[in-house]
């Protein structure tokens, strides 16, 4: 018995023993991660005349409900009568923000959606604007400023009683 004994104490001291090496198997592996950075610029309108939606987005929307040459302007324009036309004005606040970019300064262009309306003239800063070809409002706008554009509707007695919805595209370009 004491032989037996004796065994048992023997066979439990070679499992003890024998534990630390019955350890869970282990493995390893990576992840590579590769990318680049790129710069990027982000324009947002950031005011307009008429009751704005969108604002502070790259889409915001104006409307403008009826209007008319012996009305009332909408909210945010002023309404001048001329002898054979009227026109509608406002400013556009439109915003550039960079990110990973040396660039100083943009190059801010507008361009119309579609032909205007017969007889509607869409102006920014003075100049024209037509749905065939850019027209540029500052060559140096200045990131992360909300610089202001004076917009103008000029609408001739002529023009049709109709619709003159239309869509006022702005790109921004770093330079």
């Amino acid at each position: 018995m004491k032989n037996t004994t004796l065994l048992a104490v023997a066979a439990a001291a070679v499992l003890l023993v024998a534990a630390p090496g019955a350890q869970a198997a282990t493995s390893s592996g990576t992840l590579t991660v590769t990318g680049t950075v790129e710069s990027s610029i982000n324009l947002t309108v950031e005011s307009a005349g008429g009751t704005t939606s969108g604002t502070g987005t790259a889409a915001a929307t104006s409307a403008l409900g009826n209007i008319s040459k012996y009305g009332s302007a909408p909210t945010g324009f002023t309404l001048a009568r001329g002898a054979s036309n009227w026109t509608l004005s406002s400013t556009v606040g439109v915003k550039v923000d960079k990110a990973n970019l040396t660039s100083t300064d943009y190059t801010l262009t507008a361009q119309l959606g579609s032909a205007p309306a017969s007889g509607v003239t869409w102006k920014l800063n003075g100049s024209t604007l037509s749905d065939s070809a850019a027209t540029t409002l500052t060559s140096t706008g200045t990131y992360g400023s909300t610089g202001s554009y004076s917009w103008d509707v000029v609408v001739a007695d002529s023009a049709a009683a109709a619709a003159i919805d239309n869509a006022i595209n702005f790109t921004a370009t770093s330079n």
